[in-house]
């Protein structure tokens, strides 16, 4: 397994990733305008929070035992404005805010109970919005950021593992968890 990080660089085919997918009225706000404003990402992958960033070869039926095991039920999230990575992409995302629930399951997620998913690491939670704005007029990117209201609260109801297919991540397995 690769190293549990973010990264720019181009997956390859077949990668997987599992996600925490934004459903609900914030998940369909976010995704209406990433279809407006970074289309061929929206088109890619839905609106999501990531929980491992390689989780390609792990075990699928394990893995849904590690996530059950993580997360015993649903997680109320707390969703802020948008703001900017200071990365090489200079990526927009929702803030996620209240998130201490969110980091005692990414504990558990990584405690080895079911599935060994390797070291826990621990990046800032985000939902995506645009993920590279490079040759793009960030100003204007900035102004129909501010027009983005997610909601205040995310109900975090749903696990998946992704697999990059094609262009566009596809639904291995998902997981919907006790509300």
């Amino acid at each position: 397994m690769k190293e549990n990080a973010p990264s720019n660089a181009v997956s390859p085919q077949g990668r997987r990733v599992l996600v925490a997918v934004v459903n609900g009225e914030p998940g369909e706000r976010i995704q209406a305008w990433r279809l407006q404003h970074d289309p061929r990402e929206a088109a890619r992958i839905p609106p999501h929070t990531t929980l491992c960033y390689w989780a390609t070869g792990l075990d699928v039926d394990d893995l849904g035992l590690q996530v059950c095991h993580a997360f015993p039920a649903a997680i109320p999230i707390g969703l802020g404005e948008v703001a900017e990575f200071e990365d090489e992409q200079g990526t927009f995302y929702v803030k996620m805010l209240q998130t201490s629930a969110l980091d005692a399951a990414r504990r558990r997620l990584y405690d080895a109970t079911h599935l060994d998913m390797g070291p826990a690491r621990e990046w800032p939670w985000h939902v995506t919005c645009v993920r590279n704005t490079n040759g793009r007029d960030r100003r204007t990117l900035r102004s129909a950021a501010a027009t983005l209201a997610p909601g205040d609260t995310w109900l975090l109801d749903e696990v998946a593992c992704l697999e990059l297919r094609g262009d566009r991540y596809e639904t291995v397995r998902s997981w919907r968890l006790d509300r």
